[in-house]
């Protein structure tokens, strides 16, 4: 049975979590959890995504951000997977390493993301990996430390997040850690939960984690219906593609020739517009790699690695356009 789209409303907020297959690891040392880490910084650029709190535990690993217009797959398929190749080579195993696919709950932003953000960067002192604020601040593998000032994060969206505590700096950051100390006398666990079984009754069956949402009535029925729309105009978009159209777009696109994409030299005029056309095709209109490699007359291994070399080269915007609008 294939497998069911999460959920992505442009942008809201959504709080992604994965784990261990069957509670195990996934981070085993520093250098592994800076590996995701960097993975995670390509994948919000790539997709236009901004992170507001992230933590990595040792089994698990918790983010929050505001989505763009891709896909929320777009930003966690090459993420994860990408991971997973890396950690079993380090480690040495073979087989899954998640334990299912991610899990997201799409909110509404108002009064909920403050939420998420105190119940994700909470995640380390919850867990007795740090006794206090002062050392969750120090945590290296949490956001609250960025939030905080006491060190930089690249990726991680900083100043939106304090102007909803306050016009300073100093004053957000005072805000917020009351905030923080607030919710250790809650369960922001059973809060997040009750949110999500009033937000969602009638609306999605606790079996559907994908279309888990949180916020008031009228946002939770206008998420559900926009994306039943968004998949049935991508459903329409994709089913009007064939290997034959794609490959003449992009052509086009490239200035060169049908048949300079189909030459096997890697060297030639169209070896790049191959490589776009590989990612285009497999990644973004998901045609079977076996399928591509007929087209072209190459082997499946050959289009994998065309695809990995052309995702580099298409942006944003126009990996939105082929898969939100058909030929023509």
């Amino acid at each position: 049975m294939p497998t069911k789209k999460r959920l992505t409303i442009p942008g809201a907020i959504a709080h992604i979590m994965g784990r261990g297959i069957d509670g195990q690891l996934i981070f085993s040392d520093d250098p592994s959890r800076r590996h995701f880490l960097s993975l995670l910084a390509d994948g919000l650029a790539r997709c236009g995504y901004r992170c507001y709190a992230w933590t990595l535990m040792d089994n698990h690993y918790h983010l929050v951000v505001r989505c763009g217009g891709l896909p929320l797959d777009s930003l966690m398929r090459p993420l994860l997977s990408s991971y997973a190749k890396y950690f079993n080579r380090l480690v040495g195993r073979r087989g899954y390493l998640y334990g299912d696919r991610y899990r997201s709950i799409v909110s509404q932003d108002q009064g909920y993301l403050e939420e998420l953000i105190r119940y994700v960067h909470l995640n380390p002192l919850r867990a007795g990996i740090v006794t206090d604020l002062q050392g969750l601040a120090a945590y290296e593998w949490c956001g609250h430390g960025a939030l905080m000032g006491v060190r930089p994060c690249e990726f991680q969206d900083i100043e939106p997040v304090l102007r909803r505590f306050g016009r300073t700096a100093a004053k957000a950051r005072s805000a917020y850690l009351q905030f923080l100390v607030e919710g250790l006398e809650l369960s922001d666990e059973d809060r997040l939960i009750a949110l999500l079984r009033e937000s969602n009754r009638g609306v999605a069956k606790d079996d559907r984690p994908e279309c888990w949402v949180i916020g008031d009535r009228d946002f939770v029925l206008s998420a559900m219906n926009t994306h039943r729309k968004r998949l049935a105009l991508r459903r329409a978009a994709l089913e009007q593609w064939d290997l034959e159209s794609v490959c003449a777009r992009v052509a086009e696109q490239q200035g060169v020739s049908v048949d300079a994409i189909r030459r096997r030299e890697r060297l030639s005029i169209g070896s790049r517009a191959r490589k776009e056309f590989c990612f285009v095709a497999c990644r973004l209109l998901q045609f079977p790699v076996v399928q591509v490699a007929q087209f072209l007359g190459c082997s499946p291994s050959a289009v994998s690695w065309s695809a990995r070399q052309g995702e580099k080269q298409v942006s944003t915007s126009a990996r939105a356009e082929w898969v939100n609008f058909p030929p023509g």
